[in-house]
């Protein structure tokens, strides 16, 4: 217990932040409060060598040059970076069955405004069910395939890897949406045939919000959504080509980023595998223990930190009200998922979700049950 809370809300925004990620945030406030790259004095030198070794660090984690590392204020920008910036007049882009509105919404405005035509692919099956459903609806204008790694409400796990050697066979873009996984699962861009790698700072990666990120797996052109100053070639009146510069206009949340920074070099000595593990026997925990009760729905699959029930009789919002009376602190409703929700039979009510993070202890979990048995 923190502070007299219980924290089962990672799936949101992890909490607490280690204490290096907030020395991190206040030392650059101080001494690298420059402006990076539009400036050869000291503070914009020191925000300058700030961001690369950020860049160097999420390329190390991640399997990718630093150059083609982006910075974003968080993943929803990163995946309409990526979707709007791969997608061609008259293509078709194909998207899971677990998708959140942070990749759905951008399809559905591209579908409503004409440009190109979406699919859904049922990923609830096994991998081998997966990749048939989905070479079912690949066709010759399908220039798009979209992954939620992990689903933000049940952690179902897509088979990234697999589905990366169908693109590339395919000669398809392939976007992932790792806002649950980065941090949690080990990825490799290159290994996965990942074209374009989005991820919330804020989450796994245990950065501060206002932190996003676009890994481009093979440094392609992307059309550019937002223009403006790039700090190089400010005499072209378009955007750079090269990346990160071309997605990267106006001035970046240096304080921010180097929070993150701090949130990896964390991660990298804890180590992912740690990580994984730690969270996965909370998750087994938990529910080994709420299978005792009978008035107690869970939903999907427990790959991962991420756990969806209801309790018969009391909506969710009536469960997490009262929990939050106890001071435990989870989300109720459709968690920005609602085609997730239909995929898994929650949609009427949405669900109660806990999402576990390294930090948890099982005396929580066993006080999350005895506060649950109390309903």
């Amino acid at each position: 217990m923190n502070s007299g809370i219980i924290y089962f809300d990672n799936a949101a925004t992890s909490w607490p932040k280690p204490p290096q990620v907030i020395r991190g945030v206040t030392n650059a406030l101080k001494n690298k409060s420059g402006n990076p790259g539009r400036g050869s004095h000291k503070l914009s030198r020191a925000a300058s060598e700030l961001l690369y070794d950020c860049r160097v660090a999420l390329g190390e984690l991640f399997g990718a040059e630093a150059e083609n590392v982006v910075f974003t204020s968080n993943a929803t920008q990163a995946l309409n970076y990526s979707i709007k910036g791969l997608v061609r007049q008259g293509c078709n882009i194909l998207f899971d069955n677990y998708v959140h509105n942070a990749v759905f919404r951008p399809i559905t405005d591209l579908v409503n405004k004409g440009l190109c035509t979406a699919d859904m692919y049922d990923a609830s099956g096994s991998t081998e069910e997966t990749l048939r459903n989905i070479n079912k609806l690949i066709k010759k204008e399908t220039t798009i395939i979209v992954a939620t790694h992990q689903s933000n409400i049940c952690s179902k796990i897509l088979p990234i890897y697999e589905m990366g050697k169908l693109c590339r066979r395919e000669g398809i873009y392939f976007i992932v949406d790792a806002s649950q996984s980065a941090g949690h699962i080990p990825i490799d861009v290159h290994k996965m045939n990942i074209t374009s790698l989005c991820m919330p700072g804020h989450k796994g990666l245990l950065g501060p919000m206002g932190t996003g990120v676009l890994i481009s797996g093979y440094g392609i052109k992307y059309n550019t959504i937002i223009e403006g100053g790039s700090g190089i070639h400010s005499l072209d009146s378009d955007m750079p080509d090269m990346l990160p510069e071309r997605l990267e206009a106006g001035t970046l949340a240096v304080p921010s980023i180097a929070g993150l920074y701090e949130g990896i070099k964390y991660l990298n000595d804890y180590g992912l595998y740690s990580v994984h593990e730690n969270e996965y026997m909370l998750s087994s925990y938990f529910i080994s223990k709420i299978k005792k009760f009978s008035d107690f729905i869970l939903y999907g699959e427990f790959d991962g930190n991420v756990i969806s029930f209801n309790k018969k009789g009391y909506t969710p919002a009536e469960v997490g009200s009262f929990l939050a009376s106890k001071g435990i602190c989870v989300r109720t409703g459709y968690h920005c998922a609602p085609v997730a929700h239909k995929t898994i039979g929650s949609i009427e009510n949405g669900t109660v979700r806990i999402s576990f993070s390294h930090l948890n202890i099982p005396r929580e979990v066993d006080f999350l049950v005895n506060t649950l048995s109390e309903l």
